[in-house]
C-alpha cells in the first residue's frame, strides 16, 4: 500500500498529479508517510514541490497553465510472478484542497498508472492534467489509467459538473459528482484498488463532512 498526503492550492489552472508506475515484474509494496526534498524515492517535476511533509503545486508568479507531478522513482510492478498473471493492486492517499478563496478553480488533479519513464507531454496543462494533449486526448492506446478529481468543467469532454472519474483517455468512463468548494480545507482520504481476476478498478472516497462514495466495479 502507498500512502501520501497531498496539499493542493487550487487556483486557476493548477494541477497536481500523483503517479505510480506499471511495468511487468513481481509485485511489491511501499508506504510514504512524508514527502521531503532530500528523499531519493520521489521525483518532483514541473511545479510540484515538497513542503512541510506534503506535496504542493504552487507557482507564486503565474497561476495560469501550470502542471506538475510527484512520481515514485522506481518501477512499481503489478505482476504476480509466481502465478504468471496481473496482480491485485491497492493504494491509499490523502489530500487537502485550498482554493485560497478563488472564484475559479484549477482544472484538477489525479492518481494515474502509466508506463515507466512516461514524460509530461508538451501542451498538456489545464484540463489535460499533464497527461494528454490535443493529439492524444481521446486515444485509449495511451496505456494510461487515471482516477481524476476534476474541479473545472471543460465542455469539450467533461460532464456539466465537477466530478471524480475513472479514465483511460481525457473523458471519464465512469464518474460521480464532486464539488470541490464543499471540501475546501478538509482532508479527503482515497482508496483505489484493482481486482486482477475481474479486471475491475474501484475508487472509494471518504470525506469528513459528507457520506463516503465509490465509483467503479465492486
Amino acid at each position: 500500500m502507498a500512502t501520501a498526503l497531498i496539499n493542493i492550492s487550487s487556483v486557476p489552472i493548477n494541477i497536481l498529479i500523483l503517479l505510480f508506475i506499471l511495468p511487468s515484474a513481481c509485485s511489491t509494496n511501499f508506504q510514504i508517510a512524508r514527502f521531503d526534498a532530500t528523499a531519493a524515492n520521489i521525483v518532483y517535476e514541473g511545479d510540484a514541490v515538497p513542503s512541510v511533509g506534503v506535496i504542493e503545486l504552487i507557482d507564486k508568479v503565474n497561476y495560469v497553465c501550470r502542471v506538475g507531478r510527484a512520481t515514485y522513482a522506481e518501477r512499481v510492478p503489478l505482476w504476480d510472478c509466481h502465478a504468471g498473471k496481473a496482480a491485485d493492486f491497492t493504494t491509499h492517499f490523502s489530500f487537502i484542497v485550498d482554493t485560497q478563496g478563488a472564484a475559479t478553480n484549477g482544472s484538477g488533479f489525479g492518481f494515474f498508472l502509466a508506463p515507466f519513464g512516461f514524460q509530461i507531454p508538451l501542451n498538456s496543462a489545464g484540463g489535460f492534467l499533464g497527461l494528454f494533449n490535443t493529439t492524444t486526448s481521446d486515444f485509449a492506446g495511451n496505456h494510461i489509467v487515471l482516477v481524476e478529481f476534476d474541479s473545472y468543467v471543460n465542455p469539450d469532454w467533461d460532464p456539466a459538473y465537477q466530478h471524480v472519474g475513472i479514465n483511460n483517455s481525457i473523458a471519464s468512463v465512469v464518474m460521480t459528482p464532486w464539488n470541490v468548494s464543499l471540501h475546501d480545507g478538509d482532508t479527503t482520504d482515497v482508496w483505489i484498488s484493482y481486482n486482477a481476476t475481474t479486471t475491475s478498478l474501484k475508487c472509494s472516497v471518504e470525506l469528513p463532512k459528507y457520506p463516503c462514495f465509490s465509483i467503479g466495479d465492486n
